[in-house]
């Protein structure tokens, strides 16, 4: 049941402490007690002595007993004590000698592994360098003998203070054998002993190539008339090709051996001699594959006997061998065969939609082709692309050299 709020407040007036005739410092003093944590009978105690007159009984300080003072540290004794872990086995001096050599061991080994790699990668470095960047014709010279090795004082010595020995009879001698037949000598390639003869070999090689990085049509511009004007479909383009390949690879060659008689004098009227000698066999092979077809070329095939392609060598004075002229020549015609075919294929799949008469397409990509209007557009389009495919070619193998002969300077 619940009670009465009046008599709840008197419920909780009664548990409150009521002093009569209290004073301020009474208050003061209950409040330090409480502060204190003093029950409440303690505090009604001495606010109850102080009304009295009596003083207020304090409590008795507990003074801190003195702690006895800690023994002496033995330092003698513990600097003698070696304090041996538990956790391990104790090793003997000669084990850990023995573990010392087994790490030293291991240290070696893996030294001598990472120096014979490192050797290896060198070899193969410089095989790549001197086989890529090279001198051609040169052959290595055979080794030295080793030399004997020679006695220590000490053995010569006691050598001269041995008895002398009786010689003994001379012994017959024998039939003196043929010599063996010295081994074929192999061109190899003598490494490049500095940047600059690298970089020379390199230039040679990328100028010897006449079929991709100097190809004579579309990086020198020889021979632009025969593609742009009669390479007008495949059937044409293989007949200038098998001109140019006879042409081309012969005249040079002819022209070369004649000069060697001539003291190399007259090379510009031996060149276009050679080149008009060979163009008699020449026409007459063609007309015997291509039959009344051959008419389709026009002026184009006899201009071939004065193209550039095959009378740009007379310009050079020096004299080269006629196998290196037939080399070089042939060379120089397959290059143009590459740009012909291709240019000629080209151009009929774009105005005809056809290669050599078969149909590819049903459309006509592009009617100018046929024209020289399109040769030009084509070849100039190709050109371009082929130059700069051949250029980063080349930069990339510049940069190889460099790389490679970094620490070479001359």
């Amino acid at each position: 049941m619940q009670q009465k709020p009046s008599k709840r407040r008197g419920e909780e007036r009664s548990e409150t402490l009521i002093i009569p005739h209290i004073t301020k410092e009474m208050v003061e003093t209950a409040r330090r007690m409480a502060e204190q944590g003093a029950t409440r009978a303690e505090i009604e105690q001495a606010i109850a002595a102080m009304q009295a007159g009596t003083p207020v009984p304090k409590k008795p300080i507990v003074q801190p007993q003195e702690q006895p003072a800690a023994p002496p540290r033995n330092t003698a004794a513990h600097n003698d004590t070696v304090i041996i872990p538990t956790s391990r086995p104790r090793y003997t001096q000669t084990e850990r000698r023995a573990m010392l050599e087994e790490v030293q061991r291991r240290q070696a080994e893996r030294e001598a592994a990472r120096q014979a790699e490192a050797r290896a990668e060198e070899e193969h470095f410089r095989t790549y360098r001197d086989r890529e960047y090279g001198k051609p014709g040169f052959t290595p010279a055979a080794p030295a003998p080793a030399a004997p090795a020679q006695q220590p004082a000490a053995e010569d010595a006691r050598t001269l203070q041995m008895p002398a020995v009786q010689p003994a009879a001379p012994t017959p001698q024998a039939a003196p054998q043929p010599a063996a037949a010295p081994a074929p000598k192999h061109k190899r390639t003598a490494p490049a002993n500095s940047y600059k003869e690298a970089e020379a070999a390199l230039n040679e090689r990328i100028r010897a190539d006449h079929i991709l990085l100097s190809n004579p049509v579309v990086v020198r511009g020889l021979g632009l008339a025969p593609v742009i004007g009669a390479a007008l479909d495949g059937q044409r383009a293989l007949m200038l090709c098998i001109a140019a390949l006879i042409l081309v690879t012969f005249t040079r060659m002819l022209a070369v051996a004649v000069c060697h008689l001539t003291g190399n004098r007259f090379r510009p009227v031996i060149y276009c001699y050679a080149a008009a000698l060979l163009y008699i066999p020449t026409y007459v092979l063609l007309y015997a594959l291509f039959g009344a077809d051959l008419t389709l070329l026009g002026i184009y095939l006899p201009i071939l006997v004065v193209e550039p392609a095959i009378v740009k060598r007379m310009e050079f004075s020096e004299l080269e061998p006629v196998k290196e002229a037939l080399r070089h020549g042939f060379n120089n015609a397959l290059g143009m065969c590459v740009v012909l075919l291709l240019v000629g294929c080209l151009r009929e799949l774009l105005a005809t939609g056809a290669v050599f008469g078969h149909v590819v397409m049903h459309n006509a990509l592009l009617p100018l082709a046929a024209l020289p209007a399109g040769g030009f557009v084509i070849l100039g389009v190709m050109a371009a692309c082929w130059c700069a495919a051949a250029n980063l070619y080349t930069d990339y193998k510049h940069e190889e050299v460099r790389r490679l002969y970094a620490d070479r300077k001359h």
